[in-house]
């Protein structure tokens, strides 16, 4: 079941009615909420997943679009604002990200590169901790196969999240996954952990040359 789904870029969130009272429990802190990304320029996926006693509960997820007529700073700003209303609608404890594969042909990566650095700026601004997820790690957490196919992926999280019909469009079922990974995931390295890291190691540094 997801209880809110958004599949236009500019609209609200609006739950549905009967099921506010999950969602205000979610949003209280009595269940983890993480927020998957499918980084891309022309369509960003989204999901939001929560974790309690029951299992998985999808919250929302959709698509953000860009236009591509549009300069590119414009459309990493619509992002980067919609990733924003989005931790500010849900409150997660966690971001996750699918990491970019970087092929021979860098130019067509450097523009999802992008995206994710400003959905990391946007995690960070609100002091969510950020988990980078490789494919093979969200595919292996969500379907225990870490060579397993796009569509074992996406019929699993369907069945995690007690969804009867499969999520559209595939860059929001994309998220959803790396979601229920980040949920799942334990001892993933993330960009708070480092950061907390760097600052530690930036005192160090500080005192040491005062001595």
């Amino acid at each position: 079941m997801c209880l809110t789904v958004q599949t236009t870029s500019d609209s609200k969130l609006n739950a549905y009615p009967k099921n506010r009272g999950t969602i205000m429990k979610a949003q209280s802190g009595k269940m983890r909420i993480a927020i998957g990304f499918d980084s891309g320029l022309a369509n960003c996926g989204y999901g939001v997943v929560a974790r309690g006693g029951s299992g998985f509960v999808c919250l929302a997820h959709g698509n953000i679009r860009t236009d591509s007529d549009a300069q590119r700073p414009d459309r990493l700003l619509k992002i980067y604002q919609q990733a924003m209303e989005l931790i500010t609608e849900w409150n997660p404890s966690k971001i996750s990200i699918e990491s970019v594969y970087w092929n021979r042909n860098q130019k067509s990566c450097l523009p999802t590169a992008e995206v994710i650095g400003v959905l990391q700026l946007a995690a960070v601004q609100n002091d969510v901790e950020v988990m980078m997820l490789s494919p093979q790690s969200v595919k292996s957490a969500v379907t225990g196969i870490s060579n397993a196919s796009k569509t074992q992926v996406m019929r699993m999280t369907q069945k995690l999240l007690g969804m009867k019909k499969p999520v559209t469009p595939s860059h929001a079922a994309d998220a959803l996954g790396c979601a229920i990974a980040a949920l799942l995931s334990r001892n993933t390295p993330s960009l708070k952990h480092k950061r907390t890291e760097a600052k530690n190691a930036k005192s160090d540094y500080q005192i040491n040359e005062r001595t």
